[in-house]
């Protein structure tokens, strides 16, 4: 049954397994849990520490600074642009924005390598298998484990919707058979890349040996399309000047069937377009997977949070260890 009275109690997934879910929603705990290095705060704190081979310098800390953001595809397009401006003047700044724009690359590159988890490693089949049950897979992290995970097996079971030229998205070409699971981005993912016109393309990134190999600074008119800082305002904004972005957040506020929710907090700061938009949904019913290992109030706050923001919807918060998705069996371990 529905959640009617708030309290520490969770139920199991198999409980209401049987109930017509058809979408799914990926947070960061669903990636912490196959790899604790997804913790990390923040890439831009990574990407400052020496612990990764390339850091940012102190000139391209001081850039983020300036522009009061910690988002790299921020500094990077302001960085290619300033770059078309000094060859149309003949500015003599070209190899100090050069550097600049290296060094934000590297360093977002190298911080991206330190903290994601190594390809190949064992739980991909069983994602897999877990992932195939939806008819829509939404995720709001960066990484490549769902990508990995549909490469696995029967990868006709899945689309991404990059089919058009080149790997891109095509806004007038999204049609998908029912019996296919769509998988898409919220925030973009560090396989994608946004051109400059615009049009987002994906990058193949099944078995490589260097997450590195993904910014390859022959290519600067590839700007990184994934957010993974800032308020819920600033995703928002971001969300509505990107295509694929755009029709991926349509697709979300449109689902009007059952939504099963792994990982995600949905904290009112950084996720509150995202409750927004299950707010104002035809969903009727949403269970959410709640992390069990923290102390009843935690769990009793989060509940009536989720209650008073979800009004009208049945919900149900089970404890997402019993989940495969949330199955402790599928952290790697080197």
């Amino acid at each position: 049954m529905p959640e009617k009275n708030i309290d520490p109690k969770l139920i199991s997934w198999g409980e209401i397994q049987g109930e017509k879910w058809k979408s799914l929603l990926l947070g960061n705990g669903f990636s912490m849990n196959v790899w604790p290095g997804f913790g990390y705060a923040s890439l831009f704190e990574v990407a400052k520490d020496e612990v990764i081979a390339e850091p940012l310098d102190q000139n391209s800390v001081a850039l983020f600074d300036r522009l009061g953001s910690s988002n790299f595809e921020d500094v990077l397009r302001v960085l290619f642009h300033a770059r078309i401006v000094d060859e149309q003047l003949n500015c003599p700044q070209r190899n100090q924005i050069d550097a600049l724009y290296s060094c934000t690359k590297n360093a977002l590159a190298a911080a991206v390598n330190h903290s994601h988890v190594s390809h190949g490693f064992n739980g991909l089949a069983a994602i897999n298998k877990a992932l195939r049950v939806y008819r829509n897979v939404f995720t709001t992290n960066y990484d490549l484990i769902p990508y990995w995970a549909i490469m696995q097996e029967d990868l006709w079971r899945f689309k991404d919707l990059f089919w058009g030229e080149d790997g891109t998205f095509d806004p007038s070409n999204t049609s998908v058979n029912a019996d296919r699971c769509v998988i898409s981005y919220l925030h973009g993912a560090i396989h994608l890349v946004e051109l400059p016109d615009g049009r987002t393309k994906k990058l193949a990134a099944n078995g490589i040996e260097s997450l590195k190999d993904l910014f390859n600074l022959n290519h600067p008119e590839y700007f990184p399309l994934f957010i993974s800082e800032g308020a819920s305002e600033r995703k928002l904004s971001r969300i509505k000047r990107n295509d694929y972005l755009r029709f991926s957040f349509e697709k979300f506020q449109s689902i009007d069937e059952g939504l099963v929710v792994i990982g995600h907090s949905l904290q009112k700061d950084y996720d509150q377009h995202l409750v927004d938009a299950l707010h104002n949904s035809d969903l009727a019913s949403i269970a959410i997977g709640v992390w069990p290992h923290q102390n009843e109030e935690q769990i009793l706050l989060f509940k009536a949070r989720i209650v008073a923001e979800l009004v009208g919807k049945n919900i149900y918060f089970f404890d997402s260890t019993t989940h495969p998705l949330g199955n402790p069996e599928l952290k790697h371990h080197v």
